[in-house]
This record gives structure tokens, C-alpha cells and sequence, in this order.
């Protein structure tokens, strides 16, 4: 359902998009500078909360998905909240559907699943034990446990133990796919997928390290 803006609402909502369309453009670009960035998500993010309280006080309050609250760490009707790109674009998103912002049933929340990365060391590929959590992952290989979404510490200390070697935005890749399980609704296999291809992203750069000649013992 797309909501009627009010008078009061409407100026509101269209100052918002431009902005927003702004930014939009900047982060493509990369011609603003961030005092310019930072200038237009301040203006926009006051302006967000604004519509939001009127929106709120029509018992309309715009929702938001839950993952975007904990990771803002303030609620949306905090002034603080739309002070980022994303509230302030799912906002948009609600008003023109409030069901936009609807979390999906989150189907691999318990699941466990294999991590098969390759090993120089073993000559093999070792297989670690994955299970998405609500705060996170459960890591184990021959030690582990509860990991935050990123897969710290486990996850980082069984491949730095066995010596194999990971790409540095590793973490990133890892809370951004819990974030996606839980935003996109992904179903196991889909999942399955693709920490096996970040579990492929490693056995590359493990095989790919130098381990002959001088390197041989390393």
C-alpha cells in the first residue's frame, strides 16, 4: 500500500528524494567529497526523522527491517538513526509499499553447513562445521564456537593455526551474507552456495601462496 502524504509531508518527502537521488550519484561517481556527502546525509537524515515523527503521529510509523536497527544501534524514531544512506533510502521504499521494509521468514537460522578450504600444510582440503546463529555464526573446525556475524574470532584463528592463507575482507563477506540470509529470505542450498564459494575464494589464495624453494617451510 502506498501512503497519501499530507500537505506537511509531502514538501518533506520530496526534498528527501532529491537529496537522496544526490547521493545516490556521488557514491556512483565518486566526484563529491565527503564534506559534501556528510552535508547531504545530515540534511536529509533530519528531514527523514521529521517525516518520520508526522508519518508516526498518523499512525503510520514507517518500519524499518530489524537488521537495520541493530546495526544503526537506535531506534527509528531516534533522531540519530536516519543520519546513514540506507534508513534514509527504506523510508522512501515504505512510503511508495509499507510492506517494503517487511522482514522475510529467515529459514537458516539452526542450519549447519560444510566450509571446505584447501590446506598446503595437509596437502587437503579441511572441512569446517558452520551454523548460522541469531547474533552470528557457530564456527568449529578442531576448535571453535560462537562467532559475531563477521566470523571473529573462530573462523580467522582455525585458518591462522593451520597457516592457510584468506583474503583481508574476508569478515566483510561474511557479516554482509548473514546480513543478506536474513534481508533476502536465502534458502539453505542458497546459502550453502555461497559460503562454499567464499570457502573456494580461500583454497585459491592458499594454493596460489609461494611454498617452494626458499618458502618451503614457511
Amino acid at each position: 500500500m502506498k501512503i497519501e502524504l499530507t500537505p506537511n509531508e509531502q514538501p518533506l518527502f520530496n526534498e528527501i528524494h532529491s537529496t537522496w537521488e544526490k547521493l545516490k550519484q556521488a557514491f556512483s561517481s565518486f566526484r563529491s567529497s565527503d564534506e559534501e556527502i556528510r552535508g547531504w546525509i545530515n540534511e536529509a537524515g533530519q528531514k527523514s526523522h521529521q517525516l518520520h515523527m508526522l508519518l508516526k503521529g498518523r499512525d503510520l510509523e514507517p518500519k524499518h527491517h530489524k537488521y537495520m536497527v541493530d546495526n544503526r544501534g537506535y531506534q527509528p524514531d531516534d533522531p540519530s538513526f536516519y543520519l546513514h544512506f540506507h534508513p534514509i533510502e527504506d523510508l522512501l521504499k515504505f512510503i511508495q509499499d509499507t510492506s517494503a521494509n517487511d522482514d522475510p521468514i529467515d529459514v537458516t537460522l539452526g542450519h549447519e553447513f560444510s566450509f571446505r578450504v584447501y590446506s598446503n600444510r595437509w596437502g587437503h582440503d579441511d572441512s569446517y562445521r558452520i551454523k548460522r546463529t541469531i547474533d552470528g555464526w557457530d564456527i568449529f573446525n578442531l576448535s571453535g564456537g560462537a562467532c559475531d556475524k563477521g566470523g571473529r574470532p573462530h573462523l580467522m584463528e582455525n585458518l591462522r593455526h593451520d597457516s592457510i592463507e584468506y583474503p583481508a575482507r574476508l569478515e566483510s563477506r561474511m557479516e554482509w551474507l548473514w546480513d543478506s540470509a536474513a534481508l533476502k529470505g536465502l534458502t539453505v542450498p542458497m546459502l550453502q552456495d555461497a559460503l562454499q564459494q567464499l570457502a573456494d575464494w580461500i583454497s585459491q589464495i592458499e594454493k596460489a601462496a609461494p611454498n617452494s624453494g626458499v618458502w618451503e617451510g614457511y
